[in-house]
């Protein structure tokens, strides 16, 4: 395994042990790690809400991380995969998503987000967009939950 499909690896591994058991106890959830990039997918990922769904590795996080765009993220598909709730820790978060992407805890997609279809096919949704809305941003123990139905 190189490099940096271990880092991969392990940074999903890592998030799954600390947010899976906070979402459902003992049971066996599917999910996927993931990069979310704020913004609007019309103005080139400026703006609020969601531009894109990456399901890329630890370069393309860590470019998020320095223009703080974006951030790594848990998605857990919720009824049968009719939603997806997206589960971020805190500390991946830069102040400027905080204040305006997750403002008063609530994240506004003004225009639909793709799902990639990788993402749709490995965790069995049957949305393949995230659509626009304002969703209640939920925070426990350091984590943000996203349920977006």
């Amino acid at each position: 395994m190189s490099a940096s499909a271990y880092g991969i690896a392990r940074k999903h591994e890592l998030l799954q042990a600390t947010l899976l058991p906070q979402l459902a106890g003992n049971n066996t959830i599917k999910s996927l790690r993931c990069d979310v990039v704020f913004g609007s997918p019309s103005v080139g990922c400026r703006g609020t809400g969601i531009c894109k769904l990456n399901a890329n590795g630890v370069r393309n996080t860590a470019a998020l991380r320095q223009s703080c765009r974006g951030a790594s993220a848990l998605l857990v598909p919720l009824d049968d995969g009719r939603g997806v709730s997206i589960v971020i820790p805190r500390a991946f978060l830069c102040v400027n998503i905080l204040r305006n992407q997750l403002r008063h805890d609530v994240l506004k997609l003004t225009e639909p987000c793709p799902i990639p279809q990788t993402i749709v096919d490995t965790l069995g949704l049957e949305m393949k967009t995230l659509p626009p809305g304002a969703y209640p941003v939920t925070q426990h123990n350091g984590l943000f939950r996203i349920d977006i139905k």
